[in-house]
């Protein structure tokens, strides 16, 4: 008997597990039921050993894996809880590098693809790679036509063409990604070849909006969208001239992620990466200081040791990067920095681009492919049990290079590279079994000689079964992604960020006539008018971290306690003992900080960092969390044990 066909314990979910599981990553079943978390992890065990024969199992290596995942003791990334088992695998690679090809097109097509796929895309937008692409030498009308009995007709009829084509001369999109990548990529091309003065588009046989999308889920958006995007991408080529600049660039990736939101499937997820030195550098660093303006990224100032030497000479516009990109972190958190010559350490091609949080650096059109372990999880007293599950992800992750990929270019980067990512969540709780505070974990020795011992076991597991396989050992094995929606199955801290708070108001919006009101109010609830939406009531509820639940209080700092400086000097620590890749970290600071203290923090540690995120503590009226003392929490009238829902710094994280 093994244990998938043993009963089997109720998962330990932490307090939004099972919501969250139930919410993203349950399939249906053929009866029309939903996934158990059971069901899940055998249709995951089973479709990633079943990507390479029995042969290259280890003894009972299904039993093991599916009890380390059940327990969540590893997780593998979302993606892979999403999509393996699931018959031709539709999909498994979840964050990608746009690289620019020979064609634009072979750089809006591949981002668009992959954003409808549900992935995140990263792109380095540098002068120097749009000056080798074709110019733009066309200003090509671009004009839509419908058939006036589509559903939504009245939702867009204002944006379609007065003029019927004769026939033959429309092109019909076809109702699939496929579909709606080839009309982008026909009208880019027109573009930068100008082989024809008006395009039109017939859109009439886009499904409705709300209809069902069945291999991905979430439901359509009609037609319109795509008629935004497409005229809104026009527009950008129409007036940018010979050559395509970096932001004209981001503005056309912009309304693509933007088309894809409306979908309704997911968040878009991006990076958008420029070199310090570029022409258009400074206009790139004060880019979201609006808004409403490429809200669908992230954004990141590549750096490299010239930029270091130059900025340690004192050098004027190395300088001027690093006080303006300073200066925006202060008031907005962004643009992080990027490492790039830290990065291409190992590495045989050009990584000057990472995934959306940053914690893999990749060549073009490249995949992340990752998985984690929970640190939460592994007792000091257990290493070598420790060690066996690092061996095991790294086995899982490498069998899922096998995986088929359409895309031809990333089938032969990935082929290659066999690049993986196995990381670390659960670090605090990991950290205080030892006796060690968050702002003492980069002066352990004992925790830095551990993560190196679990570091060896992924790379060494990684490169002796890829000799068994006969292909190629990873380029890069280890890192430490953030791990939002995973860490929360377990309830336990994300990568390698400390908790958000031990003790937190959560403030959580309803409809003024929800009947839920009335219940809360008995409570002794506290009760009041949303200030941003009307009809609207906000309930305040009082909630316990878990971890206080393991660990005394005193023994947990939370994330405003820890000085900025110490936040970056931990995620050194977890770059040179643990991740060959790359740490994704934000890291938080008290708004009230000073310019020059920051900077400080910053040139004191930069150096040593692939890249980070600065994130200041805002705190606005009515914000969804609030750090509060033991104190306040037990004088209220409720308690609940729950934890932060928390986003990378600009929202832009991947749900799946």
């Amino acid at each position: 008997m093994t244990i998938f066909d043993t009963m089997l314990d109720a998962p330990a979910w932490g307090p939004q597990g099972q919501a969250i599981f139930e919410r993203t990553y349950s399939r249906p079943k053929p009866d029309g039921s939903m996934e158990t978390w059971a069901d899940t992890v055998r249709r995951v065990v089973h479709g990633n050993l079943g990507l390479v024969g029995p042969e290259h199992h280890l003894p009972g290596e299904a039993d093991h894996l599916f009890d380390i995942i059940y327990h969540f003791r590893a997780i593998p990334a979302g993606r892979h809880l999403w999509v393996s088992g699931v018959p031709d695998r539709p999909y498994s690679r979840n964050c990608h590098r746009a690289g620019w090809g020979s064609k634009l097109s072979d750089h809006f097509g591949f981002l668009f693809s992959e954003l409808m796929k549900g992935g995140g895309v990263g792109s380095n937008y540098s002068s120097e790679y749009l000056e080798s692409m074709p110019p733009v030498v066309g200003k090509t009308s671009v004009d839509f036509i419908c058939r006036p009995d589509h559903p939504d007709l009245a939702e867009f009829d204002t944006q379609l063409s007065t003029v019927v084509p004769g026939s033959g001369v429309a092109y019909r999109v076809e109702d699939s990604r496929e579909g709606w990548v080839k009309a982008l990529e026909i009208m880019v091309d027109a573009f930068t070849t100008d082989s024809m003065s008006i395009l039109v588009f017939d859109v009439s046989d886009i499904r409705p909006r709300g209809s069902a999308i069945k291999q991905f889920g979430g439901t359509a958006s009609g037609p319109g969208p795509l008629i935004t995007a497409l005229q809104d991408t026009a527009a950008v080529l129409r007036g940018c001239g010979n050559t395509l600049t970096p932001l004209a660039a981001m503005e056309i990736d912009h309304a693509l992620a933007a088309c894809v939101i409306s979908g309704n499937v997911r968040r878009s997820a991006r990076m958008s990466i420029l070199h310090w030195q570029d022409p258009d550098i400074f206009d790139f660093i004060g880019c979201k200081a609006d808004h409403s303006k490429h809200w669908t990224t992230n954004l990141s100032v590549e750096v490299d040791e010239d930029f270091f030497l130059a900025l340690n000479m004192g050098e004027e516009h190395a300088t001027k990067v690093f006080e303006l990109v300073s200066e925006m972190a202060l008031h907005n958190g962004e643009p992080g920095f990027f490492n790039s010559s830290a990065a291409s350490v190992g590495e045989r091609g050009d990584v000057r681009s990472t995934n959306p949080c940053g914690e893999i650096a990749l060549e073009d059109f490249e995949a992340c492919n990752l998985g984690s372990v929970n640190l939460a999880s592994i007792h000091k007293s257990d290493p070598a049990e420790a060690e066996v599950i690092f061996r095991l992800m790294a086995r899982f992750l490498l069998r899922a290079t096998c995986a088929p990929i359409t895309d031809p270019r990333q089938a032969a980067i990935e082929g290659a590279n066999r690049r993986i990512g196995v990381g670390i969540f659960g670090t605090q709780e990991w950290a205080a079994e030892r006796g060690v505070r968050y702002s003492e974990i980069h002066k352990s020795e004992p925790l830095a000689h551990e993560l190196e011992a679990y570091r060896y076991a992924a790379q060494d597991e990684a490169a002796s079964y890829a000799a068994e396989l006969g292909i190629p050992a990873p380029i890069k094995t280890t890192t430490v992604a953030p791990t939002g929606t995973t860490a929360k199955l377990a309830g336990v801290t994300e990568g390698a960020h400390p908790v958000f708070a031990r003790f937190y108001e959560r403030r959580i919006r309803y409809a003024d006539n929800d009947p839920s009101l009335l219940a809360f109010g008995v409570l002794g609830l506290q009760i009041e008018d949303c200030i941003y939406s009307n009809a609207t009531k906000v309930v305040v509820h009082h909630v316990k971290d878990p971890i206080v639940e393991r660990f005394p209080v005193e023994l947990i700092e939370q994330a405003s306690e820890v000085p900025l400086e110490t936040m970056l000097r931990t995620q050194a620590f977890f770059q040179e003992h643990f991740a060959d890749n790359a740490v994704s970290f934000t890291a938080n600071f008290d708004p009230e900080m000073s310019l020059e203290s920051l900077q400080e923090a910053l040139r004191a540690v930069l150096p040593h960092l692939k890249g980070t995120t600065l994130m200041p503590n805002h705190s606005r009226p009515q914000s969804p969390y609030t750090p509060i003392s033991e104190e306040a929490y037990l004088a209220a009238s409720d308690h609940e044990l729950g934890q932060a829902l928390e986003d990378c710094a600009s929202g832009a994280c991947p749900i799946r």
